[in-house]
Order: C-alpha cells, then structure tokens, then sequence
C-alpha cells in the first residue's frame, strides 16, 4: 500500500482496515476503525484476533472467498464487543463490504474492508420493535412516548389519522390545524410505489395486531423525500384503531449516500488532491498580494506572474485604453523562448469586439473557455494578420478569458492559456480564475481610490503647508516636505514659521492624528488657531494650552502632537513647548548632538486642560536645530529608539554649516528605506555665528 493511499484512507469519515499476505494479517486500519473496536491497535494482527466478529463463523471462509475469487463480500449487522475507555463490554454493530486489491500483475494481493457503525440504526430498530409489541395494550405509555417527541408517533383509524406529535408532524412538515382539518392521509404523504407495502403491513396488522418496521419514503410538504422506519401495533379492535411510529433516517441515508460518493471518488480524488492544494495556495497567495499592494502599476506588473506556471502556461491582463481598445498590461510566459513573442501583444490594439474569447468576456462580463484555439484562429477573416500570426505563434490550445469586473462596468479581461501538453480548463480552473479576478478587479479599483485620495490630499496639505518661509533677518532656514509612498497615509503633517516682533521668530512643527483627506483639513485649523495665539501671547506654553482648548471645543474628536519655539535672534534664547510631539535636536557642528527632550507633555485634545511646562536652551552661534515629524524615525520594520539613534548619528557626522545641511542630514536617514508608509515634515534651523 502506498504512502498517499494510506494518506487518503485515513483521512475518510468510515472506517478502513487492509489485510494482506498468506495469512492476511492487518496492514494497515485508519483511526476511524480503530475507535470502532475500541480503541484497539490492531495492526500486524492476524484475522481471528483483529476482527473478533469473523472468528467462530462464515467471516473468515469470506475473507479467504474474496482472496480466492476477487469478488466483493458484505455482511450486515456485525455484532462486536468492544471495551471503550475501560468501561466494560460494549456491543456494536458494523456494516462489512470487503472489497479484492490487486497487484500489478492483476492477481489478488490484500482484502481491503470497509466498516460503518449502525449501532445507532440497530438500536433504533431494535428499540422500535419492543416498543411496538410493549405497546400494544398501554395507552398511559403511549400518550408519554408520544408526548417525549423522541420519534414521531401517530394514531389511526379506518378514516384517517387522528393524532400524532410534533415529531411526526415536523417530518412530513404539516401543522396541528392541518390534522384537525382531516389534511393529512397515508395517501397524500405515501409516494405511489410504497402503496403494496403499505397494503400488506396494514394486511399484517388486522391478522396479528402489529406489523413489522419496515423502511419507506413519505412526501414532505415541500416535496422531498424523508426516508423512515415505520412500525406499528392495534391499540383498539373496534372500532380499529393503531398507533404507527416512525423514525426519520434522513441523517444515515445522509451518512450513507456520503460514505458511497467518497468511496466512490476515491480515485478521482487522488488526481485532484494535488491540483486542490495548489489552487489553494495560488488564491491564498494571490490574495495577500492584491490586499497588500496599493499600486496600480506594481498590481498589473506582478498580476501575470503571480497565474504562471501553476494555473496556466501563459497569462495576459488586458486593460481598456482612453481610445476604446484593449492593452496588455500584464504578461508571463513560462517557457522563456516563446515570451517575446507573447511581449508582442503589448504592441497590438485590440478592438473590445471580435472573435476572440478576451473581446467576448469584456462585452459580456462573463468568463469564457475555448479549446482547440490553435483551429478556431484560422476562422477568423476579420482578426488581424499581424495579430493572428502573434496569437498561432503562442500556440495555445485551451484560453480562459474571466472579465475584471468593478461593479457591473469591465475594467480589464484575465487570460490564461494552456498549451496542448497540459489538460484544458475545467470547471474548477474557471472557478478559481473567477476568484483571482474578482480579487484582481478590487484591488485595482482600489488602488485606483487610493491614488485619487492620496493626490487630493497631498494637493490639500501642500496648499496649506508654505513651500517657502518668511525671510527672517539673522537666521537661516530649510524646510522639507516628503509624502508618504505607500497608500493615502499623508494629510496631517505641518511646519511654520511666522515672525512675533522684538527679534523674536516663532517655529512650529505638527502632526495631526490620522492620515486622510480630514487630518489635512484639521492640520490647517490648528495651523491658523496656533498662529493666532503665538501672536497675541507668544510664550510656548500658553500658546499651546490655549490651542488645547480651542481644538477640545471646535474639534473634539481631533488631536495632535505639536512643539512650538520661539527664538531670540539677539541672545539666541529658545523657549519651546512639546505637546505629546518628538524632541527636536540641537546639532553643534563638533560631533555634538543633543535631544531637547526635558519639557514632555501630552498630546493636543488628549483631554480639556492641560499644563505644558516649558523648556530653555541658549543657542551657541553656529547651533542648528531640527524639527521633524515621527515618520522620520519611526518604521514598522524598526524600533523607535532605532529611529532616534540613527538620526542622532546623522546629526552628529553632519558639518552643520548650513541650515540646508542638517536637513539633507535628517533626510539621510530614510535613504536606506525602500518605502515610507507615513510622510514627513523637516524643518532646520541654523543660528548664525
């Protein structure tokens, strides 16, 4: 027995054992067999003690039969008794098919044997007879047995059916109003080919009292088929009248039907278990691909690779162009001789209707299979010449073309094709092609958002944020504004710099919490509120308590992180204030640089009233000063300390000479990154020596 048909034996629901060699001993039994005979490893047992159930009797001449003559054997209602966790003798009752394995020679080498536990169906039965024949002269028992619903229980007479409870009336899916109304008859809930049945129980029952439980179908008011044991006794002979239980054995047809289809999709299911898992895989990969990436271009780039060779042997996406036409924007080929020639689609102008399977799925919004592509090309007069060269140089034999679908508009068209070498799509390609493209299709028309929100934004926050500063006598500026490349995280970042009179120039750097459309709109608020104060009163502390307030009243749900300074250009004086906001950095110029982290409060709109203490630091002549924004040290790939160290380093290696220099140094920083997933906001300043 192989490795992969051990595998798949054990992962079935019934129970399996396989028996080979001269005395057939067990090779191998799943865990569902095991737990059958309770719990026993019967592996490398011979029949006798493996399979009590056949010792002593016909069992094992059947085993040695099916050796014999290749033939399958079943036998219904095995008894076993089992001990389960230690509890004692259990009996149990299996039904047994054995079935004949073959070798590669054809000849019989093991006796493969499936088991299923009807324990439960012999008890049923067995419970049904006994009550059948307890009941026939206890009406008290009967009224508690029809009241428990436990099974369904119905009473008659020659008329009719005149009782029963609710279980009875839930499998035929009648009401309590349509018994009193006289609605329900054997006949209307009996299919017509159980009338002879019926006939002779109802035959057995006025001969003998009862009649045996025997297996039939009634018509639910719906219209499907419950399949039922029904038995029944006399409760009265005159008038006559019985009482008929009936027990539902939807759920063990249900068990069976399912136990048949997998046995009989065994072999099937051996072929399919690979290409399953790798489906699987593809639609988990792809799908963390379209969710993560927020580039147009980088999807449709990678879009095509992500299909090849898996699904298909080659893979376009096609999009529409501003002239009507289709593009391909997206191309692999897993055979690299025949990839340029698949390049070549991306110089063709495809018109959105024609013969081809592509126009056909982006005019119907439908998917579409072809096979036998390499015929159908020479058919079509109106394709081309140039094109239909292209497409019998590919040599492609099956195309699946699945349309990109944004609501009920086409956005593109996804193809897949194979060569003949490989087997044509089928039903399940189809299906997970449809997935991938519908996953494809959002993620563009998510992007497509993205960027559309990331430019209005980024248009909204340089429209507020000055691209130059106010000329300040004496002090030397440098200010830097970098979006973030990832997504829409831009909006909220701001610096300024305004004069306040008496040599003194107010600096300012913020962030607001968020990154949208609205942080910018909020950013330009708190800009102009800030301002405002700083030029009635501008001590750094009050400036930023009043600020507090103003955004507590006008704009509860916001906050922000803010450090505002003022500098006295005549004695080099710094008074500053932090809001919750990173420390700005003093860079000397000798390898010194110094965090002005010695005033920490709390965020803007953290709470009502705040109390910012404030900071004071003597600028040397030739100190600089840098105010940034957290997306300058912070990163999900790093540590913040990480980010505050790095930039230390910088600051400190840099000359310092020039404003213009510790920003360049500052930036320096985010060279080594690929990506920024939040924007950034500089602002240097050098006092003068």
């Amino acid at each position: 027995m192989t490795a992969v048909t051990r595998e798949l034996l054990s992962c079935l629901p019934v129970a399996v054992a396989y028996l080979s060699g001269p005395g057939l001993a067990v090779e191998f039994a799943n865990e569902a067999y095991r737990r059958l005979v309770g719990g026993r490893d019967v592996t490398g047992l011979p029949p006798h003690l493996a399979l009590p159930e056949f010792s002593g009797g016909p069992g094992i001449k059947d085993l040695e039969q099916v050796m014999e003559t290749g033939q399958p054997v079943r036998v219904a209602e095995i008894g076993v008794w089992v001990d389960r966790d230690g509890g004692g003798a259990e009996q149990v009752f299996a039904d047994v098919e054995c079935q004949a394995v073959r070798g590669a020679g054809g000849t019989v080498t093991g006796v493969l044997l499936y088991a299923a536990d009807v324990t439960a169906h012999v008890s049923d039965r067995r419970r049904l007879e006994t009550l059948t024949a307890a009941l026939r002269d206890r009406a008290s028992l009967l009224g508690r047995l029809r009241d428990a619903n436990v099974l369904g229980v119905i009473a008659s007479t020659e008329h009719g059916a005149y009782d029963a409870n609710d279980a009875f009336l839930s499998i035929i899916g009648c009401s309590r109003a349509d018994l009193t109304a006289g609605r329900i008859s054997y006949q209307q809930i009996t299919p017509g080919e159980w009338a002879a049945l019926d006939q002779s129980a109802a035959e057995q029952l006025r001969a003998t009292g009862a009649f045996q439980a025997y297996e039939k179908e009634y018509l639910h008011r719906d219209g499907h088929r419950v399949p039922v044991l029904v038995g029944g006794a006399v409760i009265d002979t005159v008038p006559l009248r019985w009482v008929t239980f009936v027990v539902d054995l939807t759920a063990r047809q249900r068990a069976e039907q399912e136990r048949a289809a997998l046995l009989a999709r065994e072999q099937v299911a051996r072929a399919e278990a690979d290409s399953a898992r790798e489906q699987l895989t593809f639609l988990l990969r792809a799908g963390a691909f379209a969710a993560a990436t927020r580039n147009r271009h980088e999807l449709l780039e990678h879009a095509a690779r992500l299909v090849v060779p898996g699904l298909a042997d080659h893979c376009v996406v096609f999009v529409p162009t501003a002239d009507g036409t289709l593009h391909a924007a997206s191309l692999a080929h897993r055979d690299p001789e025949r990839a340029p020639v698949l390049a070549e689609f991306r110089h063709h102008k495809i018109p959105t209707a024609g013969p081809m399977v592509i126009q056909s799925a982006y005019t119907t919004g439908t998917s579409q299979v072809l096979r036998g592509a390499a015929e159908r090309i020479a058919h079509w007069q109106e394709l081309p010449a140039d094109l239909g060269l292209t497409l019998t140089r590919l040599r492609a034999d099956s195309v699946l073309a699945a349309p990109l679908m944004a609501g009920r508009q086409p956005i593109g068209v996804l193809t897949l094709a194979r060569d003949a070498e490989r087997p044509a799509f089928a039903e399940t390609d189809v299906k997970v092609a449809e997935a991938f493209a519908a996953r494809l299709a959002d993620a563009m028309a998510n992007a497509e958002t993205s960027a559309r929100e990331h430019t209005i934004a980024e248009t909204l926050q340089r429209a507020i944020v000055p691209s130059t500063l106010p000329a300040v006598l004496g002090l030397d500026l440098a200010v830097s504004y970098l979006s973030a490349s990832d997504g829409v995280h831009v909006g909220g970042d701001w610096y300024d710099v305004f004069p306040l009179g008496q040599h003194r120039v107010g600096l300012v750097i913020g962030d607001v919490a968020g990154h949208s459309i609205t942080s910018a709109s909020v950013m330009g608020q708190v800009r102009s509120v800030l301002r405002a104060y700083a030029i009635d009163h501008p001590h750094p502390s009050d400036v930023l308590r009043r600020t507090n307030i103003a955004l507590a009243a006008l704009l509860p749900e916001a906050m922000a992180s803010v450090v505002y300074a003022v500098l006295d250009l005549n004695t080099g004086d710094l008074t500053y204030a932090n809001a919750g906001h990173p420390p700005p950095v003093i860079a000397l110029g000798n390898g010194r640089a110094e965090y002005l982290d010695d005033a920490p409060g709390i965020m803007l709109g953290a709470c009502d009233d705040i109390s910012l203490p404030a900071g004071r630091r003597r600028l040397a002549p030739g100190a600089g000063v840098l105010f940034y924004t957290d997306g300058l040290i912070e990163d999900r790939r790093r540590d913040i300390d990480e980010g505050l160290s790095a930039l230390a380093v910088a600051l400190r290696r840099c000359e310092a000479r020039s404003a213009d220099q510790i920003r360049a140094a500052a930036e320096s920083v985010l060279h080594s990154e690929p990506s920024r997933a939040d924007d950034v906001c500089l602002l240097a300043v050098r006092y003068p020596a």
